[in-house]
C-alpha cells in the first residue's frame, strides 16, 4: 500500500485536491473543498493528504481559531473542514492521519500548544476516529454548530524535546569516574580534558572537553571542600 502522507497545499497542486469530494451526507459537517477555497476568511491555511502521489484527503488549520471561538486558547491551533475522499472511506485512513497529525502540526506550528475541534454529536463516526487518533473529549459542548451541537475535542502538541545538557549526556561517563577512578585522581583527569579541550580544533579533540573537564575536576574540589569542612568543624 502506498505511504500515507501529510503536506502543505502549495498554489502549484491546489487544483489536484479539488477531486477530494465526500459523501452528500457528510457535506454538511465537513463541507468541500470549493467551499473551504472560496472563504475568504483569514488565518486560514489548507493541508492536503495524499497516498502516493493520489490527493486522498484535505483539512484546514485555523490560526486565528482562538478569536472565532471562545474555548480555544491563543496558542491553540483549529482544526476544520477534515474530510476522506469518499472512494478512500473505510480503509482506516481518517484514523491514521488523526494518529500522525500532532507531530506534523508540532513541526509546522513550532509555537502551538494544542490542535481543538469541534464535531457534531450526530457524526459518530468522526468521534469515534478522532478518540482513536488521539484527541481527548474536553466534555464541553459548543451548541452553535451550524448543522447542530458539537463536542469539543482538543489534542495536545508535543513541544520539540529539550536539548539534554552536558552533563546529561555524559551522566554514563560521570558514574565510570566515580567508579574506577580514585578520588585525587579526578583532578588530575579534569586537568588532562581541559588540556585536550584547548587543543579542540585538532581531530578527534573538541572544545566540550572543556567543560567536561571542569566538571570531573570539582568531583574531588568538592570532595576537598567537605574534607576541610569537617576537619575545621571538629577543631
Amino acid at each position: 500500500m502506498p505511504a500515507l502522507t501529510l503536506s502543505p497545499i502549495t498554489d502549484a497542486n491546489r487544483a489536484q485536491f479539488l477531486s477530494v469530494t465526500v459523501t452528500s451526507e457528510q457535506i454538511k459537517f465537513s463541507g468541500t473543498v470549493a467551499e473551504a477555497y472560496g472563504s475568504a476568511e483569514e488565518g486560514i491555511d489548507f493541508h492536503g493528504i495524499w497516498l502516493g502521489n493520489q490527493p486522498v484527503g484535505f483539512f484546514k488549520i485555523d490560526r486565528l481559531y482562538h478569536s472565532r471561538y471562545p474555548f480555544a486558547h491563543d496558542t491553540g491551533l483549529g482544526l476544520r473542514a477534515f474530510m476522506i475522499d469518499a472512494n478512500h472511506q473505510g480503509q482506516g485512513l481518517a484514523t491514521q492521519v488523526v494518529e500522525t497529525l500532532g507531530p506534523y502540526l508540532a513541526k509546522h506550528y513550532p509555537d502551538a500548544t494544542a490542535v481543538v475541534l469541534t464535531v457534531n454529536m450526530a457524526n459518530p463516526g468522526a468521534i469515534r476516529c478522532y478518540l482513536k487518533g488521539g484527541f481527548d473529549d474536553t466534555g464541553e459542548t459548543w451548541p452553535h454548530g451550524e448543522a447542530g451541537p458539537q463536542h469539543i475535542m482538543r489534542m495536545d502538541l508535543a513541544s520539540a524535546p529539550a536539548k539534554p545538557t552536558l552533563r546529561e549526556r555524559f551522566k554514563p561517563f560521570f558514574a565510570w569516574v566515580r567508579r574506577n577512578v580514585p578520588r585525587g585522581m579526578r583532578l588530575f583527569l579534569g586537568i588532562l580534558l581541559i588540556i585536550g579541550g584547548i587543543f579542540g580544533f585538532l581531530p578527534i579533540l573538541g572544545f566540550w572537553m572543556i567543560p567536561l573537564g571542569v566538571m570531573v575536576a570539582a568531583m574531588d574540589v568538592r570532595l576537598y571542600r567537605r574534607w576541610r569542612s569537617r576537619r575545621n568543624n571538629r577543631k
